[in-house]
């Protein structure tokens, strides 16, 4: 069951479709992807350097508002700092020349006096600096710029800004972006598979029509439709089934026409040999001969007939027992005269199968004949019959000696003997076989062979199981 399954994905994923439809849908994911992870990469390098600068621009305004307000006013620095911060939207610190916090606008008291190292890109004291950094899970912003109190340096300004309001704001447009981008290579994946599905189609209409083409059906005509390329191929394979079907018309109009012409003769030269008076065996040969002519014409005229697409059948209920005993009526005679025993097995099988019964009838005696034939005097033939699966199948088995296991899927080839000595000694032509697998074929059944050395043959043909006549 799961070999079967994987075969069946194996199969599919072997496809052309398929195989472009993958290929389209891994280009459209990974141009996306790297579309989005470009598109979220820019915004966030601008959208850092806008805060940077924003940090720069509210530090540099809140240094010269703290300087006014030292230099001009008495109010508290640590006030006027906390004032600022507020403004500014963040923390400020007054660090003196050699990086000793003098004060801190949010007041911690513990600060003051303390060295404040600080990253090595922000302790330049000529020179308003940004960056940001990340604290635990926590985007922080900080800017220092030059602090002058009435015209001489003392120290720099420290703004430090919690990001977190931008940082949500920056993952929440990250996601949409990739949920944008996520449909983008959804859309694009089914546009592939259609655009895909629109290349593969004709090749597929063209793939079954040759395997119907394999089996028989020689008239196809493939709708002409997609790129030029593909409608060039379409025409060409057009053109192409109308010639084979055009030539097989001409074989088969050949082939009954010449069957009819060389009837009359033959029938002539075998009343004629009837009529003749001389040496006996020399007649009767040349009679067999005649005989031997005759049926491989009537083959020939039958395996026409069943080539002919327009031929339709009238299918009847028939009960396979009942269709045994008429073909083995003829047989048993054959069979008596080698002494050889006809046994059929489960006799009492109520198995009913839907077809033409004069075309099954000349199907089963074939593969009787040939299982007389072929037998030895004092052999044995076996005919069973099963019902299974909605199947009906009827199993001759001979006690000749078989036919070798590479030649078996030879059999029903038209004029392939598996030994063309025996089948002259015993008249075959090659066509019997090939007869009973257009008939098997015609009614929607299976042919099958089965041979293991010097134990016969086993054929088994299978038709659809049919309801019992009312």
């Amino acid at each position: 069951m799961h070999l079967t399954i994987l075969r069946r994905l194996r199969q599919r994923f072997d496809s052309l479709r398929w195989r472009l439809g993958i290929s389209f849908a891994l280009l459209a994911l990974v141009v996306t992807a790297l579309l989005t992870g470009i598109a979220v990469y820019t915004i966030t390098t601008i959208s850092l350097f806008a805060q940077r600068e924003n940090a720069v621009t509210a530090a540099s305004g809140a240094a010269t508002a703290f300087s006014d307000a030292i230099t001009l006013s008495t109010t508290d620095p640590a006030q006027s700092a906390h004032q600022l911060g507020l403004a500014a939207g963040g923390r400020i610190l007054w660090l003196g020349p050699e990086g000793i916090v003098r004060v801190d606008g949010e007041g911690d008291t513990g600060l003051a006096g303390r060295y404040l190292e600080l990253p090595e890109n922000l302790t330049n004291q000529d020179l308003p600096m940004a960056q940001i950094y990340t604290a635990g899970n926590r985007w922080v912003a900080y800017a220092t710029v030059p602090l002058t109190i009435s015209g001489r340096p003392a120290g720099s300004l420290l703004l430090i800004r919690d990001l977190e309001a931008v940082k949500k704001e920056f993952y929440e447009l990250r996601k949409r972006l990739w949920i944008t981008g996520t449909l983008l290579a959804l859309t694009f994946t089914l546009l592939g598979i259609l655009v895909a599905g629109s290349l593969s189609r004709p090749l597929e209409a063209i793939t079954r029509a040759a395997s119907d083409m394999q089996v028989g059906k020689l008239q196809q005509s493939v709708p002409v439709e997609g790129y030029l390329e593909i409608t060039r191929l379409t025409e060409a394979f057009n053109d192409m089934t109308a010639r084979v079907a055009e030539l097989d018309e001409q074989r088969r109009a050949f082939v009954a026409d010449a069957a009819h012409e060389l009837r009359t003769p033959l029938a002539a030269l075998k009343a004629l040999a009837e009529g003749m008076e001389g040496d006996q065996e020399e007649l009767k040969g040349f009679i067999r001969e005649i005989d031997r002519l005759t049926r491989l014409v009537n083959n020939l005229l039958t395996l026409a007939r069943l080539d002919n697409p327009q031929l339709k059948i009238n299918p009847v209920s028939i009960r396979v027992i009942d269709l045994l005993d008429e073909v083995l009526w003829p047989i048993k005679p054959i069979a008596v005269k080698k002494d050889i025993d006809i046994i059929f097995r489960n006799q009492k099988t109520q198995a009913w199968v839907l077809g033409d019964p004069d075309l099954l009838n000349r199907a089963l005696v074939n593969v009787l004949d040939n299982a007389v034939r072929y037998t030895p005097e004092g052999g044995r033939v076996s005919i069973a019959v099963q019902a299974e699966g909605g199947f009906v199948h009827i199993i001759t088995e001979d006690t000749g000696l078989g036919v070798p296991e590479e030649t078996l899927s030879k059999l029903g080839t038209r004029f392939y003997r598996p030994s063309v000595s025996r089948d002259r000694r015993t008249g075959g032509s090659g066509l019997g076989l090939s007869i009973v697998q257009q008939i098997i074929k015609l009614h929607g059944g299976r042919l099958s062979f089965n041979s293991a050395p010097v134990k016969g043959l086993n054929v088994k043909i299978s038709l659809p199981q049919a309801p019992p006549e009312l």
